[in-house]
């Protein structure tokens, strides 16, 4: 029998790659050998309740992701300290979730919840603090702050230059998702030049049918549309 890291590492891949029903399945396996073996409430369950809740998520299944993230965070609360980053990135996902059913209120509070452990568990200046910087951005833009996204997407570029470097994926990914804010807010001109930079440095990096290449390529295309 494969094991459960096994699993969840194809099934990551799976992911990745758009293979949503292959990766569920997996997960799923996963989750059910760690319960098993482990209990309903170990961290190790934990990360695998939140990473199906994931792929339920980018599938748009929220009514089924939304139990799997607040499992999966009562468990992280009760066994990590307050301010673990474990903690801080169920926040964000929760956060996620949050916003794109219409509960935008409370998804802030728990972006903003979410930094302010990440700053605290990583310092000011890591690659994980300027990822949920990005996530509030895209948040602020989607609620109609568009000087403030604008502002958290530099300082998100900013420390993901510093830390990983410019060509790193996520510093593309990132510049993808600015791309995509200038599209929505009437600066496609602007935007095709950076989302075409960002796709070229992820097609270096990554597989093209890796999630963060296909993005990039469709906002390429949307720039070149608009």
């Amino acid at each position: 029998m494969n094991s459960a890291d096994d699993l969840i590492s194809r099934a990551d891949d799976f992911r990745n790659h758009g293979r949503a029903v292959q990766a569920e399945k997996l997960y799923r396996r996963a989750l059910a050998l760690r319960k098993s073996a482990l209990g309903p409430n170990h961290l190790d369950v934990a990360d695998v309740m939140n990473s199906l809740a994931n792929l339920l998520f980018e599938e748009e299944r929220y009514p089924e992701a939304e139990p799997l993230y607040r499992k999966s965070l009562a468990i992280r609360k009760k066994k990590l300290p307050r301010n673990h980053r474990s903690v801080a990135a169920s926040l964000s996902n929760l956060a996620n979730l949050l916003k794109s059913t219409n509960r935008n209120a409370q998804a802030e509070r728990l972006y903003r919840e979410s930094l302010k452990i990440r700053k605290k568990a990583y310092g000011p200046i890591h690659q994980n603090v300027a990822m949920c910087m990005a996530n509030l951005a895209i948040f602020l833009q989607d609620t109609g702050r568009p000087a403030q996204a604008r502002r958290f997407f530099n300082n998100a570029l900013r420390l993901l230059k510093e830390t990983v470097g410019v060509r790193h994926e996520l510093t593309a990914y990132t510049e993808a998702n600015l791309a995509e804010f200038l599209i929505v807010t009437g600066r496609a001109g602007e935007a095709r030049p950076i989302a075409v930079k960002a796709l070229n440095k992820l097609r270096a990096k990554l597989p093209s049918g890796h999630r963060y290449t296909r993005w990039a390529r469709e906002v390429v295309k949307r720039a070149s549309l608009s």
